[in-house]
């Protein structure tokens, strides 16, 4: 139990630290993400090296590299893949992916800590004026699809199950019929996410006025 209140505790503090912008809370979302990395790198090499492709780890990747030089366009593409694939990650439960709390527990807080600094450091960039251009969303829908597109044939070429591409992981995700009919599912429900996305971050102004 000790080990998820922790998770918690750090994810809530780097949540409170961005949102105030304090100075020294760069460094604790670097160190998280890091962390993550390792530890969830870890367990993927020791399992099943092919999930270090996994969206999550790409995703962490780039918010590493921004929180080290920004990049416009590269923060709009994080911006909408931490809020759709981060975010929906963790309110997945029990999840496929995730080392397993008893055995694992390091990997187990670095999965979550991977999903929640992320989200934490788009918090923070926000609390700094950044802003994003009007077409973010179709910028981030393109390079989606594109990653979605290089994991189809990865799976293809490895056999393997990357993105649920080729069958569902998840008992929600059964419920929308077989394959290829929850795939075009899951397609339609991240192009309402990413509208949705747009619509908040629009209403809260968080989109540059042009």
């Amino acid at each position: 139990m000790i080990i998820p209140l922790l998770t918690f505790l750090v994810s809530l503090a780097l949540f409170w630290g961005a949102a105030k912008k304090e100075k020294q809370v760069i460094y604790s979302i670097q160190a998280a993400i890091i962390y993550a990395l390792l530890t969830t790198g870890w367990y993927n090499i020791e399992h099943n090296p092919h999930l270090l492709l996994w969206l999550c780890n790409i995703t962490a990747v780039i918010g590493l590299v921004l929180s080290l030089w920004f990049h416009q366009k590269l923060f709009e593409i994080f911006f909408y893949f931490v809020w759709t694939g981060d975010l929906l990650t963790l309110l997945i439960w029990p999840n496929p992916v995730c080392p397993p709390l008893e055995t694992y527990p390091l990997s187990w807080a670095g999965f979550y800590l991977k999903h929640t600094a992320p989200l934490a450091l788009t918090v923070l960039f926000i609390s700094q004026g950044h802003r994003l251009n009007s077409n973010a969303a179709w910028i981030a829908l393109k390079t989606m699809l594109a990653y979605a597109g290089f994991i189809a044939i990865y799976n293809l070429i490895f056999d393997q199950n990357l993105l649920d591409l080729r069958y569902p992981s998840i008992d929600i995700m059964k419920l929308f019929g077989p394959w290829p009919i929850y795939v075009l599912v899951n397609v339609l429900l991240a192009l309402l996410w990413y509208y949705i996305i747009h619509a908040i971050t629009k209403r809260l102004k968080i989109i540059k006025i042009s």
